[in-house]
């Protein structure tokens, strides 16, 4: 079959031939019509990623969705989302891909292939952070920093759904902000520099002063953003570290206005509960809700796809394969 293959560690993938999957026992033989390309997949192909590195050469890819083939409990021609460890086994950036049972989840009517596969990782992610570990509750207050990119958008439309009040979308890139002018109640263009003077108090006012929730895919110099914005009590959830891994806090402001700082990764999750909420996402998506800006590469421009991705592309990737 046809795939992208990562050689070596760290290097780009490139189009090439891999035996065709075998099947097995609790494992669905599915034909891949779309893969979504996650920030996870290259971290996963340099070999520093937790999980470990992959034995080259392997075939990247978390998640797809397509028809099923054989095996498993659905019957063949069902149209599927699926996931699977993408280089630690074939994964999603190939033709076929052999997926365990438990994660093929069908898909609604109405929900194309391309937004059904990027929809995933990041709307899986945005709302579990937001309702299960933020507790966000209909009439609050939201912050996204970072909404520009696939997270960052599914975080915006997923407070939106959720029934929050006001929703802020602050990034670095002022023309993608403007984008999210339609499901945002209003955003900020933050400082690209890390030596930048911090966001001042009149700039929090007109955007609607101190928020309830912080979604926070920045971390970096930005932190100190996110513990001014929350009012007392606030909550704050870090889903990434685009502009550093490491910040400096003041304790007391944690203190003194009772935040509560915690950290949420969906990698972390049984498949069972992935799969559950995927089905609610998937629901959001058919119907419009969970709008997402999606750009679509043919197999064989994988190469080109990767280094899109390397370079924050503020759109969900996804490859037909």
């Amino acid at each position: 079959m046809r795939a992208a293959i990562v050689d070596e560690l760290g290097r780009t993938p490139r189009l090439g031939q891999r035996p065709d999957p075998v099947e097995r026992a609790g494992h669905t033989l599915v034909r891949v019509t779309a893969a979504a390309l996650n920030p996870v997949d290259l971290h996963i192909a340099s070999g520093t990623h937790p999980a470990g590195a992959p034995a080259g050469p392997f075939v990247p890819g978390v998640e797809g969705v397509g028809t099923v083939v054989a095996g498993g409990t659905l019957p063949a021609g069902t149209r599927v989302r699926v996931a699977v460890p993408g280089g630690l086994v074939d994964g999603t950036l190939a033709e076929y891909v052999l997926a365990p049972d438990q994660t093929c989840v069908p898909l609604p009517d109405g929900l194309d292939d391309d937004l059904a596969a990027a929809v995933g990782v990041v709307g899986v992610s945005a709302l579990l952070a937001l309702r299960d570990e933020a507790a966000l509750r209909p009439g609050e207050s939201v912050l996204v920093l970072g909404a520009t990119g696939g997270l960052g958008q599914a975080l915006v439309a997923t407070a939106r759904a959720l029934g929050a009040g006001r929703v802020v979308a602050a990034g670095r890139n002022a023309d993608r902000l403007k984008a999210l002018g339609a499901t945002a109640d209003a955003t900020l263009t933050l400082p690209s520099a890390p030596d930048a003077p911090p966001t001042t108090a009149e700039e929090l006012a007109a955007i609607g002063g101190p928020v309830d929730v912080v979604a926070d895919l920045l971390w970096g110099p930005h932190a100190a953003l996110a513990a001014t914005a929350l009012r007392p009590g606030g909550r704050w959830v870090n889903l990434g570290q685009t502009a550093g891994g490491h910040a400096r806090l003041d304790a007391a402001v944690l203190r003194h206005l009772r935040l509560r700082l915690s950290g949420f990764s969906a990698a972390a999750l049984p498949p069972a509960r992935v799969v559950a909420a995927y089905q609610e996402v998937a629901t959001l998506a058919a119907d419009g809700t969970l709008p997402l800006s999606v750009t679509p590469y043919p197999l064989d421009g994988v190469a080109d796809a990767w280094t899109a991705q390397a370079a924050s592309p503020g759109t969900k990737l996804v490859l037909r394969p």
